[in-house]
């Protein structure tokens, strides 16, 4: 999901489109229904739109999300996208389309010009989560977490108490550390914050701005 967001640097029309019951719509030779996963819909929609792919197009299993710098740009990429679909017999949700928005929920985000930000309900879900009570809980939790990790800062220091429980075999041990640790992820995933994509070099009719790479290593984790 991270590299997905990485492609949206300029852009400011976005169009989210959802297949109207996107799983049923993957066509399967008859007997071969018990054989079909949910990768089945990735492969087909990759394949539906591979020409447009990091060109104005993410996919992400059956949603769709169109992105443009300009309106007139954008109209011909929705006409683009909406050939596919009906080239390919594919049928959309109407009700849970939006069209031409300077900011949108799509992909389990909140996409604007620049920002991007954390669903405001999976935000409500964190802050609601009880403490774990054994392991299965834990990485329940932990799993919402990661999916949004790259908007907190040091999040595998934060919760390092915590995935090191996941590694054991160990009876259930919720102590002091890990309840402070589920309280500090908590508190750091709640405080809402906003990441801003980069003024990327391939855009030149935008203005420049230079970038700092911070290297950071510890015992624990490498990254930039």
């Amino acid at each position: 999901m991270a590299d997905l967001f990485d492609r949206l640097d300029g852009a400011t029309v976005f169009t989210k489109i959802d297949l109207k019951t996107g799983y049923s719509q993957v066509r399967i030779a008859e007997g071969d229904e018990d054989k079909t996963t949910c990768p089945q819909i990735c492969t087909l929609m990759n394949q539906v739109f591979s020409e447009y792919i990091d060109e104005f197009v993410v996919v992400y299993l059956n949603d769709i999300m169109i992105y443009s710098k300009i309106l007139e740009e954008y109209l011909e990429h929705l006409r683009k996208v909406l050939a596919q679909l009906r080239e390919h017999n594919l049928y959309v949700k109407l009700s849970k389309c939006a069209f031409a928005q300077k900011k949108i929920d799509s992909l389990v985000h909140v996409i604007e010009e620049g920002r991007i930000k954390m669903d405001q309900h999976k935000i409500q879900t964190v802050t609601n989560w009880p403490p774990p009570k054994d392991i299965h809980a834990l990485r329940a939790f932990l799993g919402l977490c990661n999916f949004y990790r790259r908007f907190v800062k040091n999040y595998s220091l934060i919760a390092l108490p915590l995935t090191e429980h996941l590694k054991k075999v160990a009876p259930w041990d919720w102590g002091p550390k890990r309840a402070e640790a589920f309280n500090a992820l908590k508190a750091s995933m709640s405080s809402s914050p906003v990441l801003a994509l980069p003024d990327l070099p391939s855009h030149s009719k935008y203005r420049r701005i230079p970038l700092t790479m911070l290297w950071a290593e510890s015992c624990y984790k490498r990254g930039i």
